[in-house]
């Protein structure tokens, strides 16, 4: 049996880019054929509204995707603030897009909902295949070899403090107690 070899650690940053690369291919190529589809079920109201049922959601989760890319090295601070700003200004969004195209009696509200799902569903099955299939390791290795836990001799994981519960010697000690 030939042996393969190990996948290559992915920069942290290319799962984003992959799903962004290929969630665009797969919008643009589904656009066309959800129309025809919606066109089968609904005549011209159904092909609207299933264009617009996978239109919104692969717009709303590149917006996802991009805000992470830009945002990715900030602190965790204002990671977090930015991602919250763009959820609540993405469901502002979502609210006037769904109230505007409510107005116009040129869609179809089932083919638009059926769209509009799928479209959902395989935007995360791909967010999920990438990261399920990216290797990323669970710690950061030095240079030589070791962890940043074991580089650094306390035995506390970086960034804990110093008499914290989380400290390793305080749960080592513990455990050693109870055996």
């Amino acid at each position: 049996m030939p042996s393969r070899a190990p996948r290559r650690t992915a920069h942290p940053l290319e799962p984003l880019r992959r799903v962004l690369r290929i969630g665009t291919i797969a919008a643009v190529l589904a656009l066309p054929l959800a129309g025809l589809a919606g066109w089968a079920v609904d005549g011209a109201a159904g092909a609207a509204g299933a264009v617009l049922g996978v239109l919104i959601p692969a717009v709303f989760f590149a917006i996802t995707v991009i805000t992470a890319l830009i945002t990715l090295r900030l602190s965790p601070g204002a990671l977090g603030g930015v991602v919250l700003a763009s959820w609540v200004a993405k469901l502002i969004l979502l609210i006037v897009a769904l109230t505007l195209i409510d107005q116009w009696s040129g869609w179809s509200r089932p083919v638009f909902g059926v769209s509009f799902l799928v479209a959902v569903a395989g935007w995360l099955g791909l967010e999920a295949w990438m990261v399920l299939r990216t290797r990323q390791p669970y710690v950061t290795p030095s240079p030589s070899g070791t962890t940043a836990t074991q580089a650094s001799g306390s035995g506390r994981s970086p960034g804990v403090a110093p008499g914290s519960e989380t400290d390793v010697g305080k749960v080592q000690a513990s455990h050693d107690r109870h055996s």
